[in-house]
């Protein structure tokens, strides 16, 4: 057995006791649409598409109660290949890694927490939530509600190492998916061509901590 099933084998024994994801367990699910704003040749190749989103909470807190904030949002393949899947979670302002709650939707902002490798670049990707909520709280009803007055969106920001963060596009959720529908995000099993996590020894950790979260809650 590899480190890394050993690693993420909490992460299926928890799904299973759960009966859903282990982290990011409650969340709202949306059809929305993702605009490229940079030149196409300029950094990741992110494009222009209609895309499936999902705000959610990292443990479940119940109601408003500040957690860690998450957004996943599925693009679909280009021509072949697979869809490509990216995640960001709530970091401490100003820092790329360290995941940090936060206590009201507004002004949130979002990390790769992992940079990723392309044509020899690594890349780190920064989301910014705009949209501006109704009262303070970290509560999935005000995501609800939004969704039901206009839609959310935010801005997506990119950054070669060395540099400075850049505008790559923008990302709009505006339809509430139905409650119970899922879709099983992995930003190590879908991919773009040639794009990649890194480190290597962490992006396995993390794929076969999401392939044991699937089995233990029995997803796809």
């Amino acid at each position: 057995m590899k480190i890394a099933d050993i690693a993420a084998w909490p992460v299926e024994l928890g799904a299973a006791v759960r009966h859903r994801r282990l982290f990011h367990p409650s969340g709202v699910l949306a059809r929305g649409h993702l605009e490229r704003t940079s030149p196409a040749t300029r950094g990741l190749p992110l494009y222009s598409c209609d895309v499936v989103g999902r705000v959610s909470k990292g443990v479940g807190t119940p109601d408003s109660v500040p957690d860690i904030a998450g957004l996943a949002w599925r693009m679909p393949p280009q021509l072949s290949g697979t869809p490509w899947d990216v995640l960001v979670a709530s970091t401490l302002a100003g820092n790329r890694f360290l995941l940090w709650p936060a206590n009201s939707w507004t002004g949130i902002t979002f990390s790769s927490l992992m940079p990723l490798s392309y044509e020899g670049t690594l890349w780190w990707l920064r989301v910014r939530l705009t949209t501006e909520f109704d009262g303070a709280g970290l509560s999935l009803d005000s995501v609800n509600g939004q969704l039901e007055r206009g839609g959310i969106a935010f801005d997506i920001e990119q950054c070669s190492l060395p540099g400075e963060f850049e505008p790559l596009g923008r990302l709009s959720l505006n339809q509430k998916l139905p409650h119970g529908r899922d879709v099983s995000f992995d930003p190590t099993l879908h991919t773009a061509a040639g794009v990649r996590l890194v480190p290597d020894w962490l992006a396995d950790v993390r794929r076969v901590a999401y392939r044991h979260s699937r089995t233990g809650r029995d997803a796809e």
